[in-house]
């Protein structure tokens, strides 16, 4: 996939999906699959516009659930071609929205775009889904707007802002049910104390994001993606009060994997909660409480096999 900053030429035609698309979320992902229709009907490529840097730092929402990293990783993953990766900052805050339209048009060769119906673009919001398909219809392009989707037995739209709640909650399934994909983090395997290893539980460990948002501290089933191939896994977040240790981190114990893994990247994608993090005594209680954390991961996988 090409990351391309925005406000750089582009010289192959695209269709572009317009919004910040942070959560990727089931609605971000109906108009960027309309993207992808269209760029299939024209023959050219699907550009997914987004930003590199987190907006919420500038106007005091949540922090972000995924990096850009992570963001691109699940644009990725809906087929698309490339990423227009702008920064938000006070230069891009104070755009005026026919400005920013020109930025666009000027420094990619668009055929067609699509927005949600609710899209607002430029400073002070004042661009809106009519005023863009205006503006484009003007330069001959053709604008698609999508009709937002909702949970079902909700009024209101799916938004970023509640799955962002259910994650933080530990409500995995709700939020698994609303993103485009299950949710995931991504993450190098770097050194950690070893004491999973001592009492047979040696885990792989991701660094710990003070700008990210973290499911509730707790015990996830996961499914682990290592060079290719998955893996049923555990995943801790969060202090580890048996040795107390109440510094959060991200630990994954991978059943049926014996090998070493420092310094590759991994995936973890969330499946469900297990339980709260707790003081078990000792490694002993602990390890015995692994057990059942096994047994209650293996069930889960083997529901996927019936």
């Amino acid at each position: 996939m090409k990351i391309l900053r925005f406000g750089e030429k582009y010289g192959s035609p695209v269709t572009l999906a317009l919004g910040f698309f942070d959560c990727v979320h089931i609605g971000h992902a109906a108009v960027i699959e309309r993207a992808r229709a269209l760029a299939r009907e024209i023959g050219c490529e699907c550009a997914v516009f987004t930003f590199i840097n987190d907006p919420a730092a500038y106007i005091n929402k949540k922090p972000r659930l995924y990096t850009f990293e992570e963001r691109v990783e699940a644009l990725r993953g809906l087929g698309a071609d490339a990423v227009v990766a702008a920064r938000f900052d006070e230069e891009f805050m104070h755009m005026s929205a026919e400005d920013f339209l020109a930025l666009v048009t000027d420094t990619l060769d668009v055929k067609a775009v699509t927005c949600g119906t609710d899209y607002t673009y430029g400073a002070e919001k004042r661009g809106t889904a009519e005023t863009l398909k205006a503006a484009l219809a003007a330069k001959g392009i053709a604008t698609e707007t999508v009709e937002l989707l909702r949970e079902t037995g909700h009024a209101q739209k799916i938004s970023s802002t509640d799955i962002k709640s259910a994650v933080e909650e530990g409500d995995i399934e709700r939020a698994n049910a609303l993103l485009s994909e299950p949710y995931f983090m991504l993450g190098r395997v770097s050194h950690a104390h070893g004491r999973g290893a001592t009492f047979g539980y040696p885990t792989a460990n991701i660094p710990y994001e003070k700008d990210k948002l973290y499911p509730a501290q707790g015990v996830y089933a996961t499914t682990v993606t290592l060079d290719g191939a998955k893996y049923a896994g555990g995943t801790n977040i969060g202090g580890k009060p048996t040795f107390g240790d109440s510094t959060p981190s991200v630990e994954t114990f991978i059943l049926d994997f014996d090998g070493d893994i420092y310094g590759k990247d991994i995936k973890l994608a969330f499946r469900k909660r297990l339980r709260g993090i707790a003081d078990f005594g000792s490694a002993e209680g602990l390890a015995r409480q692994l057990e059942h954390d096994v047994a209650h991961i293996r069930e889960i996988f083997s529901e996927d096999e019936k």
